[in-house]
């Protein structure tokens, strides 16, 4: 056997062996299971998987980014709107849509040291890794949500509310006493004339979770 040949052979079989251990592509519209396995729609019909969310943006790499929960947590209330907590990263619109990190801002809240509630926050299973989203993180989901229905229809989950009065409560804060909501138009609240957007008013929650 020549050289040449033994060296096409040898490249052949590394590629087989190798292609258990990589990872495919994720894609928005794919299934997070509970064992951390993400799976395509199609392919999670056969499957043993257990679904737990809906991915609804991946990034640069391909492998790493967020998924939505199969169902809302619930309404309720965001927090006292009377306490100052370190969360004041956005004073505008375009300062809001650039928090992307809702896991740091529910950190910041289960790691305060608070003597009250923040339903939003407590409501979510954080030691498993599901925090409340950033409005930016909202934003994207809202960019994406027809691709992540149709996947939440298929494994039994429930569809983000859509009628004209629903709203999810974001982790970022705007100041002491409001916070960063999204309606199902896109459109994002504060506490602005409109609209009375206070931490203590109910409003939807729903999870994300980083893979």
């Amino acid at each position: 056997m020549s050289k040449k040949t033994m060296k096409h052979l040898m490249t052949a079989l590394l590629i087989l062996v190798a292609a258990p251990f990589v990872k495919a592509q994720v894609h928005v519209g794919d299934i997070l299971c509970d064992d951390g396995a993400i799976v395509s729609p199609a392919s999670f019909v056969l499957s043993e998987h257990n679904a737990v969310g809906v991915v609804f943006y991946v990034d640069a790499t391909k492998h790493h980014g967020w998924a939505v929960g199969l169902n809302d947590i619930g309404k309720d209330q965001w927090g006292p709107n009377w306490i100052d907590t370190p969360l004041r990263n956005s004073k505008n619109k375009a300062q809001a849509m650039n928090d992307l990190d809702g896991y740091s801002n529910t950190k910041i809240i289960f790691e305060g040291g608070y003597d009250v509630a923040f339903p939003a926050f407590n409501s979510l299973d954080f030691e498993n890794g599901w925090y409340l989203p950033a409005i930016g993180q909202l934003k994207r989901l809202y960019n994406n949500l027809d691709k992540v229905e149709e996947t939440l229809s298929a494994v039994g989950g429930s569809p983000l509310s859509n009628t004209e009065d629903w709203e999810y409560w974001s982790s970022t804060e705007f100041f002491v006493m409001d916070a960063w909501s999204m309606d199902s138009s896109g459109k994002l609240y504060d506490n602005d004339e409109s609209y009375n957007g206070n931490k203590d008013d109910r409003k939807l929650i729903r999870g994300v979770k980083n893979f």
